[in-house]
């Protein structure tokens, strides 16, 4: 049972590779097979589709991405401090490569038009935690004890990830792209 919780991680890494280049529509089950080293027939052992793996990666990147902001949350300090505690762990995931796959994902999973209707479910279910809304009451805190500027803190959320994922956007496109320090992007809550 290990080994197959093991080959469903090779397949998933394999996946992510393969989406990030092609997109989900334009990727085939035998490019993935072959990017994990495996037959294409032995891929339906693990997986019934490819829209069954993209779903469980746009689920695992929407997950990394609230888990992130949750142990923010937990850490000592000011609201802005655990904010800017939260920027300096995704900036240095994307300086090394760990997540910046995962970022892209959810910008095809949020732009696609040919996404699944199981992706589009669970974009819009009641039980997705979107980093967005993780992030809220940080900025509402920040805001109430006048540490953040009091505009409207959907599009404070909304601004700081448009500015996390356009680093994660031309860091894939350019790999000597440099990324500024957290204190750069939390400047629009001040």
């Amino acid at each position: 049972m290990e080994l197959r919780g093991e080959r469903r991680e090779e397949i998933l890494n394999a996946a992510l590779k393969v989406f990030s280049r092609r997109a989900m529509v334009a990727s085939k089950i035998s490019e993935i097979a072959k990017e994990a080293n495996l037959s294409y027939g032995l891929m339906y052992h693990y997986f019934k589709s490819k829209e069954e793996i993209f779903t469980l990666l746009v689920q695992r990147a929407a997950e990394s991405s609230v888990q992130i902001i949750e142990k923010a949350r937990h850490q000592e300090g000011t609201p802005l401090g655990k904010i800017k505690w939260n920027t300096d762990q995704i900036l240095q995931s994307l300086s090394e490569g760990k997540q910046i796959l995962l970022f892209l994902i959810m910008i095809q999973a949020s732009t696609s038009d040919t996404i699944t209707e199981e992706v589009k479910q669970l974009l819009t279910s009641k039980e997705f935690k979107s980093p967005f809304s993780s992030l809220l009451p940080l900025i509402i805190e920040g805001q109430q004890c006048n540490e953040i500027i009091q505009e409207n803190p959907l599009k404070l959320a909304v601004s700081y990830y448009a500015f996390i994922q356009g680093f994660a956007i031309n860091k894939l496109q350019w790999a000597e792209c440099p990324i500024p320090e957290a204190e750069l992007i939390i400047k629009i809550f001040k």
